[in-house]
């Protein structure tokens, strides 16, 4: 593998901004909420500039790599933070950022960066896209980036920059891919070049099968879908509910009574998932936990009937207080795990950026601010903060249940048994040994632990003392 030791480290003072991006954004009394999610994506600013390469279309964040090497994890790196940068770019209508006295035009900086990714003759070209190509994904985000922030980054490129960049996400035309959440990638690119006033017609019209085949084939009902071979799980809310989401946006009029229903339906549930002390976490990718709530904002502009756009505000709020109280930011970008770095949970096709999918419950929710100041509003209680309740989804045989004294919430999933309780199997020596000696990640599959126990609750036991 491509320089298999990351010997990247973190960037002076970074520990200081650890800290300071706590204090502000738990210190809910003296600052606003507008305030802590501008200290929020200040911190992730800062982490995208200490770590990105000359022109920034790469980012080497320090961490644990992936099965795809350092170049896949630099590409990550850029295309994961690239869509908040944008959001925020949109947000603030481009507002210069202040930072240690500098003035910094940041759709300027995320301009130049696209069109040294896209450029074959830049060192830091992206690199062609096969198929089952890791780049498939990153491609969905770098387009969708450039629709949201259109105004203020895409406008001003060329036509020539245009067609560059063009050419290197339409390179996904005809790839292979996985049958599963993959499918909607490759959409999303089309549908996001489509609304730039760059698609072809039979791209468009491809893409509209390969979308009309997916619902048709996996949708599960009640706002729930399959994915590949995998139980249900969080991708149903960061991967699928959050693409849908966007394409809504980009076409309101591609499927939108299917769209909207299905986000008012999956967030009826799901809303009542969140509470002061997290939510029960369970299933694979655990490191994007923070992404968990973005449909619920969502709905706060789709379904302002089923979720208010106080609750969203509540549910995002609770999310991210929990997860930075319990060490969740370092070095200038998320862990590598549910608390702190955790190789017991870390997917080998996870590396250090892979982690800022976690970035896109923020994402959302600076661009559904800039719709209805979801930052100004009053927070309202959620479910359990009001009452006990249990809600049963027949279509995914989950229970959701929550303790209003307590602020408990208890994820029971029915289809599985009730003995015996599955811990995690630690990163161990010979683990570390192994990739040590294949250069390549080497952790343990804890797929059982993951999915197949009765119970998971908002206390999160499984993990509390894992890689810790």
């Amino acid at each position: 593998m491509d320089n298999w030791e990351n010997n990247i480290s973190a960037f002076e003072n970074a520990e200081s901004y650890d800290k300071e991006v706590k204090t502000v954004f738990l210190d809910t009394l003296s600052y606003a909420p507008r305030e802590r999610y501008k200290e929020l994506f200040e911190y992730f600013f800062r982490g995208y500039q200490e770590y990105k390469s000359k022109s920034g279309a790469l980012v080497y964040y320090p961490g644990e790599f992936s099965g795809g090497g350092q170049s896949i994890n630099a590409l990550e790196g850029f295309a994961r933070f690239f869509p908040l940068g944008c959001s925020y770019v949109l947000n603030t209508q481009n507002a210069p950022m202040e930072m240690e006295g500098e003035s910094i035009n940041v759709a300027e900086l995320l301009r130049k960066a696209v069109l040294a990714g896209s450029d074959p003759m830049s060192k830091e070209y992206w690199g062609s896209i096969g198929s089952r190509d890791q780049k498939m994904a990153e491609a969905a985000d770098i387009a969708l980036g450039l629709w949201i922030s259109k105004e203020f980054i895409w406008d001003m490129f060329d036509e020539g920059e245009k067609k560059q960049i063009y050419s290197w996400l339409m390179q996904i035309r005809g790839k292979k891919h996985g049958d599963n959440n993959w499918n909607l990638f490759p959409v999303m690119v089309v549908k996001s070049l489509e609304a730039l006033g760059m698609a072809e017609p039979k791209d468009v019209e491809v893409a509209h099968k390969k979308f009309e085949r997916y619902i048709k084939k996996d949708y599960l009902g009640k706002g729930w879908f399959k994915d590949g071979e995998a139980p249900p799980d969080y991708y149903n809310a960061w991967a699928i509910q959050y693409c849908l989401f966007w394409l809504n946006q980009m076409h309101p009029d591609f499927h939108s009574e299917f769209i909207c229903k299905a986000n008012a339906d999956f967030s009826e549930f799901f809303k009542h998932f969140f509470g002061a002390e997290g939510f029960p976490m369970m299933g694979r990718s655990v490191c994007y936990r923070m992404a968990v709530p973005s449909p619920i904002i969502a709905a706060s502009l789709l379904n302002q009937e089923v979720v208010s756009p106080g609750e969203a505000l509540r549910a995002l709020d609770y999310t991210w207080s929990y997860f930075i109280s319990n060490g969740a930011l370092s070095k200038g970008k998320v862990t590598q795990g549910f608390y702190s770095d955790d190789l017991s949970v870390l997917n080998l096709y996870s590396g250090a950026g892979s982690c800022l999918w976690s970035l896109r419950s923020l994402v959302t929710a600076f661009y559904v601010d800039s719709k209805t100041n979801l930052l100004e509003v009053e927070p309202q209680k959620l479910p359990v903060e009001i009452e006990d309740f249990q809600l049963r989804n027949d279509r995914i045989d989950w229970v959701i249940s929550g303790d209003q004294e307590t602020g408990v919430i208890t994820l029971e999933i029915l289809s599985n048994p009730l003995e015996p309780v599955l811990g995690l199997k630690p990163y161990s020596n010979w683990d570390a040994f192994l990739e040590i000696l294949w250069q390549y990640p080497h952790r343990p599959n804890n797929k059982k632990a993951l999915y197949e126990n009765r119970f998971y609750t908002s206390e999160n036991k499984l993990f509390r003392n894992a890689g810790r």
